[in-house]
C-alpha cells in the first residue's frame, strides 16, 4: 500500500508514512466492509460456498482492486509489479481485518473447522480489500501525489465493475434475490432494465456530482454518455450473474428465472457502477488514459 512522493518509485517512505498508510487501508477497510462483516448470509457462505466458486470470486476482486489501484489510488508510473505488490499488501491488510473482526464478532467457531474458517474468512475478505483501495483516494492526502491524468473508458469500466461488485454483493447471498427474480414478469423486467439504465446515465452524467462528466464525445462510442452507460450496464449484468453464480443463486434454476434474477440484482448493481465511476472523477475526451 505504499505511494510514491514524487517519481521515487514509491522509495524513501518514512516508518511513518507507511504506518499512515496501513491505518488508512484497515480504516477503509472496516469502513466498507463492516456492513457485509454483520451479515448472517455472508457467514454461512463460508460453508457452503464451492472452493473453485471462491476461487473465482477472489480472483475477480483482485484483479478489479489492482486495476483501481492503477486507475485511482497510485500515481500511473508505478509498473505492474509494483502495483501487483500493493494488491497483495492490500489483501493481505484485509486478511487480518476480516479475521480479527470475525473474532471479535464470536464469528470464527473453532468446532466449524479448518475449511469452513478460511472460507469465511477468505469471502468476507473482499468487501475489506475493495475498503482497502478506496482508501488510496478518499481519505488519502491531495499534497500526496496521486492520479493526474483523467481516466480513460476502459478504466472507467473497470472502476464500475468493482462498484457494481460490492453493491451487489451485499444483496447476492439473499434469498430475497431469487424471489423478486422469479416473480418478476416480462414488462416488470423490461423496466427495469430502462430505469437501471436511466439510473447509471442520471447518476453519472445529469446529477451534477463531483466526479461525474458533461456531455462530450469522443473517438469511440465508449466516450458517450449513452455508449459508457451501456457498457457500465452490461458490466453490473455480468457482475451480477458471477455472483449469482457463486452463491448458487442459479442452481436448479431455468433460463427465464436466471435472466430475472440477473435483471433485477443489475439494478442495485448500477448503482454501484455509478458510484465507482464517480469516484475516479470525470474525464474529457482528449488526454485520457486507458
Amino acid at each position: 500500500m505504499t505511494k510514491d512522493d514524487g517519481n521515487d518509485g514509491g522509495k524513501g517512505r518514512s516508518v511513518e508514512e507507511t504506518a499512515r498508510d496501513f491505518v488508512r487501508a484497515g480504516a477503509g477497510g472496516l469502513l466498507v466492509g463492516l456492513p457485509l462483516l454483520w451479515t448472517q448470509e455472508m457467514w454461512d457462505m463460508g460453508a457452503t460456498l464451492a472452493p473453485l466458486k471462491l476461487l473465482v470470486l477472489l480472483g475477480l476482486a483482485f484483479g478489479i482492486v489492482a486495476g483501481y489501484n492503477a486507475m485511482a489510488g497510485f500515481r500511473r508510473e508505478r509498473s505492474v509489479v509494483e502495483l501487483l505488490v500493493d494488491a497483495v499488501e492490500g489483501f493481505g491488510i484485509s486478511v487480518v481485518i476480516a479475521t480479527a473482526a470475525l473474532f471479535v464478532l464470536g464469528r470464527l467457531e473453532p468446532e466449524l473447522g479448518p475449511g469452513v474458517l478460511v472460507a469465511r474468512i477468505a469471502l468476507l475478505t473482499i468487501p475489506v480489500a475493495f475498503g482497502s483501495s478506496l482508501a488510496a483516494t478518499l481519505l488519502s492526502d491531495p499534497e500526496e501525489g496521486g492520479r493526474e491524468e483523467p481516466v480513460g473508458p476502459v478504466g472507467r469500466l473497470l472502476v464500475a465493475g468493482a462498484g457494481a461488485l460490492y453493491f451487489a454483493l451485499n444483496v447476492a447471498p439473499t434469498e430475497e434475490v431469487r424471489i423478486v427474480g422469479s416473480e418478476a414478469d416480462w414488462p416488470l423486467l423490461l423496466l427495469a432494465i430502462g430505469a437501471s439504465l436511466l439510473i447509471g446515465l442520471v447518476i453519472v452524467f445529469e446529477a451534477g456530482f463531483p466526479g461525474g462528466r458533461g456531455h462530450e464525445g469522443g473517438a469511440t462510442p465508449l466516450h458517450g454518455r449513452f455508449g459508457e452507460t451501456i457498457a457500465a450496464y452490461a458490466v453490473a449484468l455480468g457482475i451480477s450473474y458471477v455472483l449469482l453464480w457463486a452463491f448458487g443463486s442459479t442452481d436448479g434454476v431455468g433460463p427465464r428465472g436466471i435472466v430475472g434474477e440477473v435483471i433485477m440484482l443489475g439494478i442495485l448493481a448500477t448503482f454501484g457502477a455509478a458510484t465507482g465511476r464517480l469516484l475516479v472523477g470525470g474525464g474529457s475526451s482528449g488526454g485520457e488514459t486507458t
